[in-house]
């Protein structure tokens, strides 16, 4: 996905900040080449006019990595977000073009296109279809349906689909950026890959990455993924209340949660203060003020706190918490402040890590971070994208993968 072959690019856009992260195969491992970052959103007025994502921050993240590796970036799979992100379980059935013939792969094909084509709502693009599994004939429960004799072949397939509105404007900051987009991923789904084992999945575990506008939740039971949705809280409301209520706004609330936010009350601290520019910076005397940090801990809590109710509830109405999952993992910048996973495990109820990304090997210590795990997740799925049976002359248009653990299974249309 450079211009050197072997290589491989994930760029999350589905966080406060583009992150591009660059890899290279080598045979069966995945090792880090290097990474770019967008600036974050500072507190000086004249230079940062606001918070939103642009293709000149998308490409200053690419340029970064560039430079970091020596290589031009071509294409990349790019995580995306949003609040629109739903996923169901889609039912198809088709007739084999000779009955009683064995399934050969164009028949799964054809079958799991169809369960994609279901989604018919105009304003929902398909972002991934994942097999959960087929049945041939009066044979049910299969995960490999090749070679069995039927004259009927029968799909359950989880379609997660994204506004569309979001996916296009993902797709269009990347193109602008002069990088073609070769896959749009969901971005809780790729921190997922990059941080969940396969133990965890068999057993049953929740997932909550903490994006910009929105958070992803996904779950999965027994290998399989059960549920990806889209939580309508991410760190800009957590940026916009910070800001509102420091008589500020959402670039400064912003650099707050970076610079001091934290998740719990530290009695040492409890009179420390954070000083803070006001939004009316030129009146003598008001540039600066004073405000207490425990207002904004309490503030960052509240927010957090609601987004991880409305994931329990999400949980709670797939029947996911009477025993479906058993743990969770949360990944995104403010997975790492301190005192998130605590607060997780209290509000949903399940026993809480915070996701670090376990590959490419020889990551820094610096993105040995929740708040790069989509981006890592991103480029491990590049790698293992490439290496699917195949992959040289096989292109996506509708495509299914299955997250079993850490293993995958692609059906390309």
């Amino acid at each position: 996905m450079t211009d050197k072959p072997n290589t491989f690019v994930g760029i999350d856009l589905s966080g406060p900040q583009a992150r591009c992260l660059v890899a290279a195969g080598d045979g069966p491992r995945l090792k880090y080449l290097g990474c770019g970052l967008m600036p974050p959103a500072r507190w000086d007025y004249e230079e940062q006019a606001g918070s939103q994502m642009t293709h000149e921050a998308v490409q200053e993240a690419i340029f970064e990595a560039e430079r970091s590796v020596g290589l031009s970036i071509v294409s990349a799979v790019v995580g995306i977000g949003g609040a629109g992100v739903r996923s169901s379980l889609v039912h198809s059935k088709i007739r084999l073009a000779k009955p009683g013939t064995a399934v050969t792969l164009e028949d799964v094909q054809r079958v799991v296109r169809k369960c994609g084509e279901s989604v018919t709502d105009g304003n929902a693009a398909v972002l991934q279809m994942v097999p959960l599994e087929f049945a041939a004939g009066s044979v049910r429960g299969l995960w490999h349906p090749l070679g069995h004799r039927a004259d009927h072949l029968e799909a359950y397939v989880r379609v997660i689909s994204a506004r569309r509105e979001d996916h296009d404007s993902a797709k269009k900051l990347v193109n602008r950026a002069g990088v073609n987009v070769a896959e749009t991923v969901l971005g809780g789904f790729g921190a997922a890959y990059a941080t969940l084992g396969r133990k965890e999945t068999d057993r049953g575990v929740a997932h909550l990455d903490f994006g910009k506008s929105a958070s992803s939740l996904t779950a999965y039971c027994r290998g399989t993924l059960r549920l990806a949705s889209g939580i309508p809280v991410g760190r800009d409301r957590v940026a916009e209340d910070v800001g509102r209520a420091f008589g500020s706004d959402q670039v400064v609330g912003s650099a707050l949660v970076s610079d001091f936010g934290r998740v719990h009350d530290d009695t040492s601290n409890a009179n420390s203060h954070v000083v803070v520019p006001s939004r009316n910076g030129s009146v003598p005397g008001r540039a600066l003020t004073p405000w207490p940090r425990k207002m904004l801990d309490k503030i960052i809590v509240l927010r957090l706190q609601e987004c991880m109710e409305l994931a329990r509830c999400e949980l709670d109405r797939e029947g996911l918490l009477l025993g479906g999952v058993n743990s969770l993992v949360i990944t995104g910048d403010l997975a790492a402040l301190r005192g998130a996973a605590r607060l997780a495990q209290t509000v949903i109820g399940l026993r809480t890590r915070i996701g670090i990304p376990t590959a490419p090997e020889g990551l820094p210590g610096a993105l040995q971070s929740p708040a790069w795990a989509c981006a890592a997740g991103l480029a491990l799925y590049a790698y293992r994208l490439a290496y699917r049976p195949g992959a040289a002359s096989q292109r996506r248009r509708s495509q299914s993968r299955v997250v079993a653990g850490m293993r995958t299974q692609e059906v390309l249309a």
